[in-house]
């Protein structure tokens, strides 16, 4: 039997990992403790969004793909928004990261390139009806709790 991959409830896990990230390094905690922990996540949402990256180009009659690029490529972009931050001192901590730099740039590099090739496929995929989301991801996890 075949597993059944649920894309947009794994990627809005994915983008809650990296808005965690991205709050919890622009705190002043103690990286001794958290430089594994923080380089070990980095790792493994890159790892994550190549993946599901890989999973949508080859499953072009998947329903509601669109959706799924349009939630993927959002994610990997504010995944290279941390790690901009990161390699350009923009956290309190930022320096305390520097002996990842090497990889945290072959990640951005991956990234931006899965992002454009994201970008391509949508505008391919949706033409010109292109669709602007009324009410944004994070607006929408806002009105759901309640």
């Amino acid at each position: 039997m075949p597993q059944m991959i649920h894309y947009q409830d794994d990627l809005f896990f994915l983008s809650v990992l990296v808005k965690a990230l991205d709050a919890g390094l622009s705190t002043e905690a103690d990286s001794e403790h958290f430089r594994e922990r923080v380089a070990g996540d980095l790792f493994f949402l890159d790892g994550s969004l190549k993946s599901f990256h890989g999973l949508l180009v080859q499953n072009a009659l998947l329903i509601d793909r669109s959706e799924y690029l349009k939630l993927l490529e959002r994610t990997s972009r504010s995944l290279m928004q941390v790690l901009e931050r990161i390699l350009g001192g923009a956290y309190p901590r930022s320096e305390d990261y520097s002996s990842y730099r090497p990889q945290f740039e072959a990640i951005l590099k991956s990234q931006a390139a899965i992002a454009s090739e994201l970008e391509e496929t949508l505008r391919y995929s949706l033409g010109d009806q292109a669709e602007i989301d009324l009410v944004s991801q994070d607006e929408l996890s806002e009105l759901l709790k309640g």
